[in-house]
């Protein structure tokens, strides 16, 4: 199947495309009207800087655990 492209030992290949091409197609569609919302889960600030450069739409949310032991301060701050 040329939607899922395997090597000889028929292990899915994946391809190398950039973050910010990806969300820009899921952009698209959202203006399309297909979708209302977008978002992610456990995207790094990182992550999202690089998603949204050239001043793409930011995600309507970022999924991430967070609990007593692993708070996710830092990351929390920077996402407001």
């Amino acid at each position: 199947d040329p939607m899922f492209p395997k090597d000889k030992d028929g292990n899915l290949l994946h391809r190398d495309v950039p973050l910010s091409d990806t969300w820009k197609a899921l952009m698209q569609e959202k203006k399309a009207g297909k979708v209302r919302s977008i978002g992610v889960s456990n995207f790094s600030a990182q992550e999202i800087k690089d998603m949204t450069q050239g001043g793409a739409e930011m995600p309507a949310v970022n999924q991430v655990e967070a609990h007593v032991f692993w708070n996710q301060k830092e990351l929390c701050k920077e996402m407001k």
